[in-house]
């Protein structure tokens, strides 16, 4: 179980992290910021291995 819990700190690390830069906590932000950034981080390294490949 805390495999799971492992990998979704390291999935939700993105948003995360520009979530507290900004100053905003996830609980305001109702997690769309979150998703956004997230869904642009991983789809930016998904496509540069995609590219590569």
């Amino acid at each position: 179980m805390w495999i799971f819990k492992l990998l979704l700190k390291l999935l939700f690390l993105p948003g995360n992290i520009v979530l507290h830069g900004l100053g905003i906590t996830v609980e305001e932000d109702s997690g769309i910021l979150r998703s956004f950034i997230n869904s642009c981080f991983w789809g930016m390294i998904v496509l540069f291995i995609v590219l590569s490949w």
